[in-house]
């Protein structure tokens, strides 16, 4: 079993090796090549995802039996959804302002379920955060904040935090810049989003058993992330009108064979 800060460590090494080693393609594009057509793509099925997470956050916390964890996750849910305190708008309505700025209508927005690979991506989101022990929902769904706070960003450097400075190239307003001021606030700052998952993990993962489920659940979720993330990368370049710069296949199963 590792101590609370060897897990801690385990964690943050955990995201570095599989969010942040090998960026995936919509990190390749957003660098390299933004345009606003790709960056639609990007907000409308972001707009989609991020209407949902605050659910299974209540989910988790109707499961979780200590107090300390529900409030912060309680907290979580009222800055999603009642009132972020950086920002004039929510954090939701703010995520629209950004795709609106880009140029979706916002009435689709609102009605949009999403492609596919989104509407997997939520599926999955419902499902761990519904069906597995609080602690394993609560790695996979608010651990994955951690990987952008401030202790992975001082292992990768700045391209692991979400801010502002991403969407630089499309010289937007400062309105439609508002919600990654609030998700930079929330997810880099002392105490915030990224920070508090390792400590409530690294508390209460105090077995062996814990541990290894909760990787197991980090590792899950990033490989969820990476087949959204490369997707979305490829419908970004196409809409900009350029080639991948990569082939964007799954890796192919292994199975033991038998002997």
């Amino acid at each position: 079993m590792f101590t609370p800060e060897q897990f801690r460590e385990q964690i943050l090494d955990t995201f570095v090796e599989l969010r942040w080693k090998v960026p995936t393609l919509w990190e390749e594009y957003r660098d390299n090549n933004l345009t606003r057509e790709g960056a639609r793509i990007y907000a409308l099925e972001h707009c989609v995802f991020a209407a949902n997470f605050p659910r299974w956050l209540a989910n988790i916390t109707g499961n979780c039996p200590h107090l300390e964890v529900r409030s912060y996750l309680i907290e979580n849910m009222f800055v999603e959804e009642v009132k972020d305190p950086t920002i004039v708008t929510g954090h939701y309505e703010s995520l629209v302002d950004f795709a609106v700025a880009l140029g979706v209508d916002r009435q689709f927005i609102y009605n949009y379920g999403g492609a596919p690979v989104t509407m997997m991506r939520i599926a999955y989101c419902d499902w761990v955060s519904r069906t597995k022990p609080w602690l394993e929902a609560f790695a996979a769904i608010a651990g994955n904040e951690a990987s952008r706070g401030k202790e992975v960003i001082a292992r990768v450097g700045e391209r692991a935090r979400t801010s502002r400075n991403m969407w630089k190239a499309l010289n937007l307003s400062q309105k439609a810049l508002a919600h990654w001021d609030a998700a930079d606030e929330a997810d880099s700052s002392d105490g915030g989003h990224g920070d508090a998952p390792l400590d409530i993990m690294a508390k209460y993962a105090d077995t062996t058993e814990k541990q290894q489920a909760c990787l197991a659940a980090i590792r899950d979720r990033q490989a969820v992330n990476s087949v959204w993330f490369n997707q979305i990368g490829e419908w970004a370049y196409e809409a900009s009108g350029m080639k991948p710069p990569r082939d964007n296949k799954q890796a192919v199963p292994k199975p033991r064979l038998a002997a």
